[in-house]
């Protein structure tokens, strides 16, 4: 199971509003987050749903449905799908579990074979339909939420950074939001899908070289420099106490002190990955 965008269902499915209006005055909305375990490499996950249909509901309060999360982590070969019929799914993932690039996607799942199953919420194009769903069928889902865990060392670093899509965003641009748990990364949805492919190679192919040094270092730097001017307004964040951590095991200066050498800092929280660019380019002219 995946979201697709694109993706045409033989029956109605509650999505958010941008990709399908199946349910137009119903929500499915699910917050997700990934928490790094203090001083461990251990992770915790805790997914909270809201889901406002009463025809859902019921089907959860009849054992019929279940919410449902499926993590994926490439790196070390994680594939698993948790479920539950309450709105709170809680899973903690033993050290070395979850690593790299992960994706934690949520859906609704039919559990039991429905017969002649319709919904008043439903759009009125489907008036007067019914459909036989078998188990497995998704009901609802929301959009995936993906991080990057970086458990070298026990660092914290790799795991302050999450990314979201922003349709006001035009292609090849991003942005960034430091008034969050997480420093989120925005681009839009073509650059997001472009993102993901190149981000799981990092460290073994040119693409993954150039978004460290393109977009994980510019965007760690406005981090560092940000947070020096403005302490106290985000002292309160979990990326804040992380950045902090890692800052003292690289031995740099705490956030807050504006006098302090941020490139330099930047460059060494990311094991300096300039380094393997003029090798990259000297590679490739070679190969020519």
């Amino acid at each position: 199971m995946r979201f697709d965008s694109s993706k045409v269902w033989p029956h109605p499915v509650l999505r958010p509003p941008k990709y399908g209006d199946d349910y137009p005055h119903a929500k499915f909305e699910v917050e997700i987050e990934l928490l790094r375990i203090h001083k461990s490499t251990a992770i915790q996950l805790v997914v909270s749903h809201r889901l406002s249909d009463p025809t859902l509901n019921a089907l959860l309060d009849q054992k019929k449905a279940r919410f449902s999360v499926l993590i994926k982590s490439r790196q070390t070969q994680t594939r698993e799908l948790l479920s539950s019929t309450t709105p709170k799914i809680e899973c903690e993932f033993p050290a070395g579990q979850l690593a790299g690039y992960v994706e934690v996607t949520p859906f609704l799942v039919c559990t039991e074979r429905l017969t002649d199953f319709q919904c008043n919420g439903w759009h009125s194009d489907f008036d007067g339909y019914q459909f036989d769903l078998d188990p497995g069928s998704i009901l609802a889902e929301d959009l995936p939420k993906s991080y990057w865990i970086d458990t070298a060392d026990e660092a914290p670093l790799g795991s302050i950074f999450a990314h979201k899509v922003d349709a006001s965003l035009k292609e090849g641009a991003w942005d960034l939001n430091l008034h969050d748990n997480h420093v989120v990364i925005t681009m839009c949805e073509a650059d997001e899908r472009l993102y993901k492919s190149a981000r799981d190679r990092i460290g073994i192919s040119s693409e993954g070289q150039y978004l460290m040094n393109g977009l994980y270092l510019p965007a760690l730097l406005t981090t560092l420099h940000q947070a020096d001017e403005s302490a106290e307004s985000y002292e309160d964040y979990r990326w804040f106490s992380s950045l902090n951590e890692r800052l003292q095991s690289v031995g740099g200066y705490p956030l807050g002190n504006e006098g302090s050498n941020r490139l330099f800092d930047a460059q060494k929280l990311l094991d300096f990955p300039f380094i393997k660019m003029p090798i990259i380019a000297y590679e490739l002219h070679e190969g020519t």
